[in-house]
């Protein structure tokens, strides 16, 4: 729901986007949001101040039987308002959850004092422990204090605190850094940014993280020049970053599309060379990188194979319930890319082998989800969408021009969570056109508010 705020340090009376209840199966999205410190935050268009909204949560986990309420202290109700107010939230939760889907912890939620306590269970669901967070609560500290401190101070931080300095941090460093550039602040951004690179060479994991961001940067930048990635400059790009493990893995993750027969054929060959060549540590250490690599496409291949088996019996389910749309919607959370690659083969085989009756029902079935996701998926993810899989820049202009009214800072807000998104999981094409909708995104909005 929307409400109406004045902000506490211009008085500028603004809109902002408040989200009470998180059912995590419905609306994923609003689960990343809680967990990324997006969810219920509101700032000011006028001076940048904000914050995070004091407001009651109602959080739903089906997968992990988790239903509790946090009702915020500073809200000072009292018991009898308090409990009115759960008692809707809790109703509203039940009556939008299907007969057959309903349980009984659903009468009683878990009742959560603080909202630590609260964020710890919503983690928890995660494999997060209580041990991680506090981790990351010190390494968030850590940063605010690198963040103002004189130079003396953070050589001293650094050397006293650089357990502290991981993976993490930079992920932590990097939020700030985006967090900051929307609110229109260059000088702290800037200041960030120094801090960033100094990190990067003062640190080991900086200095481990600039390494794998160049040895990345070159594998796309040679990778489009030709096209795509093949196995051969796959081979290449890891024998060139053979002595560092950490490297390897990360490229032969990227280009695991590309970890083929002729790839290890290559591979092969460089090891019997340096056999050759009485090179023995060279080709013991290409030989080990060549059997860690096997192990990993064998694994990929198993949760491939996993992944695609039980879309098949997802499908099979579907296929022999009585009544196909009742089917498809108990299973639409199980319906996803590896789901209708196997309906659209199982389609083409039936077809193929003239099997018209089952060719018919699976037709339907493709019709039948087609429409569900269509009808569930709201307007703005469409356009999203779409935006994503336009050829060029102008194109994007042109459907952000045909859809005008969607066009909102809370759309720029689901842009940066998809982007952070895609650049955790290695897609870094994605993440690059994320960022580029992203800018017109935001230079459109600020025309249309001058």
């Amino acid at each position: 729901m929307q409400t109406q705020i004045s902000c506490p340090n211009c008085g500028t009376p603004y809109v902002a986007d408040i989200h009470q209840i998180i059912d995590a199966a419905r609306q994923p999205q609003l689960k990343e949001m809680l967990l990324s410190g997006q969810l219920n935050v509101a700032v000011c268009p006028n001076c940048g101040a904000g914050g995070r909204i004091a407001t009651p949560l109602l959080y739903h986990d089906p997968d992990h039987d988790l239903f509790m309420v946090h009702v915020p202290q500073e809200m000072n109700l009292d018991q009898v308002r308090r409990e009115e107010l759960i008692g809707r939230m809790v109703q509203q939760v039940i009556n939008q959850t299907p007969m057959e889907k309903r349980r009984g912890y659903m009468l009683q939620p878990q009742t959560m004092l603080t909202m630590q306590s609260f964020m710890e269970k919503v983690w928890g669901t995660e494999g997060v422990t209580p041990e991680m967070l506090a981790r990351q609560q010190k390494q968030v500290e850590l940063l605010r204090t690198l963040a103002t401190a004189s130079p003396d101070v953070q050589d001293f931080l650094l050397k006293d605190r650089a357990r502290e300095i991981d993976e993490t941090f930079f992920a932590i460093l990097r939020a700030q850094i985006d967090a900051t550039s929307e609110m229109g602040d260059p000088n702290q951004v800037n200041s960030l940014l120094n801090l960033q690179a100094r990190l990067m060479t003062q640190t080991e994991i900086g200095r481990q993280i600039e390494k794998q961001q160049i040895a990345m940067h070159a594998l796309n930048r040679e990778a489009q020049a030709a096209n795509g990635l093949s196995p051969a400059l796959l081979f290449k790009h890891i024998v060139r970053n053979e002595q560092d493990d950490s490297l390897v893995n990360a490229i032969a993750l990227t280009g695991r599309g590309a970890l083929n027969y002729e790839f290890f054929g290559l591979l092969t060959g460089e090891v019997e060379k340096r056999e050759k060549a009485k090179d023995t540590a060279g080709a013991q250490r290409l030989g080990r990188i060549r059997d860690d690599l096997l192990e990993m496409q064998r694994q990929l291949q198993q949760a491939t194979q996993d992944v695609l088996q039980e879309a098949q019996s997802t499908l099979d389910a579907i296929l022999a319930a009585p009544d196909l749309r009742q089917a498809i919607g108990d299973n639409i959370e199980r319906i996803d890319d590896a789901f209708m690659h196997v309906l659209d083969a199982r389609m083409a085989h039936a077809q193929q082998s003239g099997r018209r009756d089952e060719a018919e029902k699976l037709v339907r079935i493709q019709e039948e989800i087609v429409g569900a996701i269509q009808g569930e998926t709201p307007p703005e993810v469409q356009l999203l969408s779409q935006l994503v899989s336009a050829p060029d820049k102008p194109a994007r202009e042109r459907l952000m021009g045909q859809a005008t009214e969607m066009l909102s800072p809370e759309l720029v807000q689901v842009v940066d969570m998809l982007r952070e998104q895609a650049r955790n999981s290695g897609q870094a094409d994605l993440a690059d056109r994320l960022s580029e909708i992203r800018g017109e995104l935001s230079a459109r909005l600020l025309v249309a508010g001058s």
